[in-house]
């Protein structure tokens, strides 16, 4: 029991990716007995999350505390653990970047965390981040902060950057790629595969893979799959040009890379079965609080839901470990590199391997990565550094600067009008600029 423990959830009014992670932490062992605080400034979403909650925690006999606050600043005294997914109308301005994109006549797989797009997304979110974190600078200068808003590396920079607290990004990607993609192309359940790579978020360089039962090198099976069935061009293309496979998946990796058109249709994020996903567990919150939908329904669906977007690789590993008696293995975590990747800044976030005990989130070093593939990482360290530092300190100059810099803009004209379009259509969301 950790009657001491505080998580506190900064975004919980999400329909979809609320009930998941609440789900997540109070399916989880050595978390039980901690105080939850669910925040978020959609009342009425909140009031139907928070609703959830408590039942669900009476059902599965988590035995929290939970509460919840629109004030954020309510929340945060007595924090251990911040766990930030906010975003301000994120569907609705994906969308819009992802127009302009095909306005300006740039073709992109996502438009969501890299390219120009990823840098307005990056001036919207790492402000309205960096305020939630200088209030628990004040209030709960001991808390460590967990990321799940994207671009997370990029927002993880700017935390560790600009204040004082330890600053940590979440992402499944491992785990999707290795369950959803990588398990479904070798035909073996994806808890057998052991994944280890290294680079950035959403392009991690895998160096090794291995089956867990056997001890097999996995590598030269996938590689041979994807010649014969065409899987992942772009990733295989980017395999036999520097010798390593980048994962999640095509559409994330082909953010960084300029020519990715050639091997992706560019049609982008299904935005449409996303807010129909939305609307479905909103529904279903609606129905639970008026008493329609039975509990142990409710928690049946959302407990696979979790396993499908969590998997064995939950967030809520990167706590469990520093306050259980056992260590966690986390195939990649996004972290401040600080010599994990010998040939990359130190204050870069990079994407690596990392064990959770009593001491910490505490990554592999991984030595140095290949001529190559450093120097793709190290151009976009850079990128990462000055759009957050463009974001935090609304720096006109060194957002034109991550624009010239970008492998997807190829003009420093169209970089100057994709700049304006940004801040005039965004305005509204903009806190620096």
């Amino acid at each position: 029991m950790n009657e001491q423990l505080k998580i506190t959830l900064i975004g919980a009014g999400s329909a979809v990716f609320g009930p998941t992670s609440i789900m997540s932490i109070l399916g989880s062992r050595p978390l039980s007995g901690s105080k939850l605080t669910l925040v978020d400034v959609n009342e009425e979403k909140l009031e139907l999350v928070t609703a959830a909650a408590r039942e669900m925690n009476e059902f599965l006999g988590a035995g929290m505390e939970i509460d919840s606050e629109t004030e954020g600043r309510n929340a945060l005294p007595g924090t251990d653990y911040l766990l930030i997914t906010v975003e301000e109308d994120r569907i609705d301005r994906w969308q819009t970047d992802f127009q302009i994109l095909k306005d300006f006549g740039i073709k992109h797989t996502l438009g969501e965390n890299r390219g120009p797009a990823g840098l307005s997304h990056t001036m919207r979110t790492v402000p309205l981040v960096l305020d939630i974190c200088r209030d628990a600078e004040e209030l709960c200068p001991d808390a460590t902060a967990i990321i799940f808003t994207n671009p997370e590396d990029r927002i993880a920079y700017a935390i560790n950057r600009y204040t004082n607290l330890e600053a940590y990004g979440y992402c499944d990607g491992n785990w999707d790629f290795r369950d959803h993609f990588l398990g479904d192309l070798l035909g073996i359940p994806g808890g057998r595969i052991h994944l280890e790579g290294a680079g950035i978020n959403h392009m991690v360089w895998i160096t090794e893979l291995r089956d867990r039962a056997t001890g097999d090198d996995l590598y030269p099976e996938m590689v041979n799959l994807a010649e014969k069935e065409g899987w992942q061009p772009l990733s295989h293309h980017l395999y036999r040009t520097y010798g390593l496979w980048p994962h999640e998946n095509d559409g994330h990796v082909g953010e960084y890379i300029g020519y990715a058109q050639e091997f992706n249709d560019c049609s982008g994020y299904d935005f449409d079965a996303h807010l129909k996903q939305e609307e479905k567990w909103l529904g279903r919150l609606r129905r639970l609080k008026e008493g329609n939908y039975p509990i142990e329904e409710f928690v049946g669906e959302l407990s696979e839901y979790e396993r499908f977007t969590f998997g064995d690789m939950s967030f809520t590993r990167m706590i469990e470990g520093q306050i259980a008696e056992e260590n966690v293995f986390l195939s990649g975590s996004n972290l401040v590199n600080n010599g994990k990747i010998a040939n990359l800044p130190d204050d870069m976030v990079v994407e690596v391997p990392a064990t959770v005990t009593y001491g910490g989130i505490n990554g592999f070093s991984m030595g140095k990565l290949p001529e190559g593939i450093a120097s793709i990482c190290y151009r976009e360290g850079t990128i990462q550094k000055l759009s957050a530092e463009a974001a935090a300190e609304g720096s006109r100059e060194k957002a034109l600067r991550a624009l010239d810099l970008d492998d997807i803009v190829h003009s420093p004209k169209v970089a100057e009008e994709l700049l304006d379009e940004f801040i005039d259509v965004h305005r509204d969301y903009l806190r620096t600029f």
